[in-house]
């Protein structure tokens, strides 16, 4: 009987390398690099929230400001949301 033991892979520029066949500073530099890239997925990811939160909020005060002033807030509001600064 033979048993086949699955060793994991892993591809680098276009060549397949056992992950532990590579010297430890290596594997340890693989994870460190893994760990930022989930990093900054998880940074994206608020980063979208935190854009959704704004819209969601500026509509709100929108809407308030109109009932306690009428519709001429409408344009000043447009002016606002043009000239803030995006990064």
């Amino acid at each position: 009987m033979t048993e086949t033991v699955k060793q994991d892979k892993i591809i680098i520029d276009g060549k397949e390398y056992i992950i532990n066949d590579l010297p430890l500073e290596v594997r340890n530099t693989i994870v460190a690099r893994q760990e930022i890239q989930q990093s900054k997925l998880r940074h994206e990811l608020e980063l979208e929230k935190i854009e959704v939160l704004t819209t969601y909020y500026n509509d709100k005060i929108k809407k308030g400001l109109e009932k306690l002033n009428g519709s001429h807030t409408k344009n000043s509001w447009k002016f606002y949301n043009r000239s803030r600064r995006r990064f």
